[in-house]
């Protein structure tokens, strides 16, 4: 069918205006989702081919993790195909059948579905159709479930409109007026209540069925009676997006979301994740990664850091010394014997010595201390000369190297020199014998 670049594997639904299948892209291998369009004798809710490729440049343009983003498309003599992006996974319809979303749960979808209209709203770009079917939800391989709106846009081509699209539709575009992102609001709610519930809000085969069905619809009372577990500022914000008057909505989308966020617990953060993908098999694979090259270095092994010396932290406790090891008790005797022996020895030979040399010792030290003194006494006179005059009588504690008055005159002896003055000794300070 598409044999130059996209090649369908399997059917994987039947929708009213196209059939779908599951497709792969021959220079890339990657999984696509084919939708090629009946013809309009085949269907009661054809889609405007002329008008798809006038919408297709700018919805190309749509690019986010919880958006199926529009690849190509292949226009042909005998068909016309949309190729976008494939996720693995059930539509809301199929999901809400078979299982009951938690309330955290349902939180995360709707939080996700928010941040998808969040993007349409920026490139004012509304989806316009997200009904039940176009909402595709696969258990994340990271844990907790996915979110991925799919066909943007495309209703927008839509002459008529299936009975499923009437169900969930706002009513003021039962009156005529295009897709905004307030009427996307009032889907994405609808399309909640009933991934919460399993259940259409309204349901009818005309639009009067369907709007007598929501003028009778109260949210809250009826997600009080279906789903008592869910807390009440999630059933109150859901009716916010149900109200049937656009004026009584939110203003834009991210007001929506900020209130939504404002309602649940603290410390909550949306964490955006890549959609699951299928690989080249038939498993799906946790976030599709480039095969990493054997001969790529790889990062080192992290080694514990040795606690450091210093404490970092005031409060710290100081760390418990290492036990010493036992003593030896022998070997601090006998190294306690020794030592008192040493002294012993130390004691008996140094007192021997004492008691022979020991006046010697004392005698050398007391002259050894008195050449200080006699030195301090005649060093001034070694640079001046003594005066003429006899000296007067000193006492008898002092000693002079002076003559006494009655002795006769004596021979002079020379003034020792300065720079080579010596110490005196004990024996030279004693007074000269006089000559009779």
């Amino acid at each position: 069918m598409y044999a130059d670049h996209f090649q369908p594997e399997k059917i994987i639904a039947a929708g009213p205006s196209a059939k779908v299948y599951r497709g792969v892209e021959v220079a890339t291998g990657r999984k696509v989702l084919i939708k090629a369009l009946l013809d309009d004798h085949e269907t009661a809710c054809p889609l405007d081919r002329e008008r798809l490729q006038l919408l297709a440049p700018s919805l190309m343009q749509v690019r986010h993790p919880q958006i199926a983003g529009l690849i190509t498309l292949l226009p042909t003599e005998d068909e016309f195909a949309l190729v976008s992006e494939f996720m693995p996974g059930v539509n809301a319809r199929a999901f809400a059948a078979g299982r009951t979303p938690s309330p955290a749960d349902l939180r995360a979808l709707a939080v996700q579905f928010m941040h998808a209209l969040l993007v349409g709203e920026h490139l004012r770009q509304p989806h316009g159709d997200p009904k039940p079917s176009n909402l595709i939800i696969a258990d994340h391989p990271g844990g907790g479930l996915f979110l991925q709106v799919q066909d943007w846009g495309i209703s927008l081509a839509r002459r008529e409109h299936p009975p499923e699209t009437l169900w969930f539709r706002a009513p003021e575009l039962h009156a005529g007026s295009p897709p905004t992102t307030q009427s996307d609001l009032f889907t994405a709610a609808a399309s909640l209540f009933c991934i919460a519930t399993n259940t259409a809000p309204a349901q009818g085969d005309t639009v009067e069925q369907v709007m007598s069905d929501w003028q009778a619809f109260n949210c809250t009372q009826m997600l009080n009676h279906m789903r008592p577990d869910l807390d009440p500022p999630l059933r109150d914000w859901l009716g916010w997006l149900l109200n049937l008057t656009p004026q009584q909505r939110p203003q834009s989308v991210g007001l929506a979301l900020d209130m939504l966020m404002r309602s649940m617990h603290t410390g909550f953060i949306h964490m955006p994740q890549q959609p699951p993908v299928m690989a080249p098999g038939a498993h799906t694979t946790p976030l599709a990664a480039p095969t990493p090259n054997p001969n790529a270095p790889r990062p080192k092994p992290v080694t514990p850091r040795p606690p450091s010396t210093i404490e970092t932290k005031s409060d710290s406790k100081p760390e418990a010394p290492p036990p010493r090891p036992p003593r030896n008790k022998k070997r601090v005797f006998a190294a306690v014997v020794l030592n008192l022996a040493a002294l012993g020895l130390i004691a008996f030979f140094g007192w021997g010595w004492l008691q022979e040399n020991g006046a010697g010792v004392w005698k050398d030290i007391s002259s050894w201390a008195g050449s200080f003194k006699v030195e301090a006494v005649s060093a001034p006179a070694a640079v001046e000369p003594a005066p003429a005059a006899e000296p007067a009588p000193q006492p008898s504690t002092t000693v002079a190297a002076t003559k006494a008055p009655s002795q006769k005159k004596s021979k002079p002896k020379p003034k020792p020199k300065a720079a080579q003055t010596k110490p005196t000794t004990t024996t030279a300070a004693k007074p000269a014998e006089s000559k009779k």
